[in-house]
């Protein structure tokens, strides 16, 4: 019966991030050192070997059917793009894939919370934040985002 009650609160806490979330009242926050490796539930290495592995072959590509000068400019630009491009990209894919797994469920966004590596601040407020692992999402939900009905029927007459 317990576990019941808490199933019950962790869905209205999340059906809390929904709303805040919809409202753009919350912000997600990601770590990707954190998340992008390997263990982590939001990890995927076809993002993370692919792309250099497909500009490799293009740029070889290119050293069969124009020669050597526009081979080296080629491998630059791969060079290039593996040092700042590849790791920005990873990052943001990382993000959206954890905002739809804490948007999920209830179950699913426990489970990355468990992970860590996420957070959930108040958008005017930033420093009303919840860190994982350590802060409790539920509790944060409760105090910060669900509004209680006087507050609520005051906000619309007002």
């Amino acid at each position: 019966m317990a576990q019941t009650k808490h199933d019950a609160s962790r869905a209205a806490a999340h059906a809390a991030i929904l709303k805040a979330h919809a409202e753009s009242r919350i912000v997600f926050f990601t770590d990707p050192k954190v998340l992008a490796r390997p263990g982590s539930p939001l990890y995927s290495p076809l993002e993370v070997f692919v792309p250099p592995l497909v500009l490799l072959a293009s740029s070889l590509t290119l050293l069969f059917a124009y020669g050597l000068v526009e081979w080296i400019v080629a491998l630059v630009m791969v060079l290039l793009y593996q040092v700042y491009g590849a790791p920005r990209l990873v990052h943001w894919r990382v993000h959206r894939r954890a905002v739809a797994a804490l948007l999920r469920g209830p179950l699913s966004c426990q489970g990355l919370w468990e992970f860590g590596g996420v957070a959930i601040a108040i958008r005017k407020r930033p420093e009303r934040n919840c860190i994982a692992p350590a802060g409790n999402w539920p509790a944060f939900a409760a105090e910060h985002l669900v509004q209680s009905e006087p507050t609520a029927a005051a906000d619309s007459t007002g």
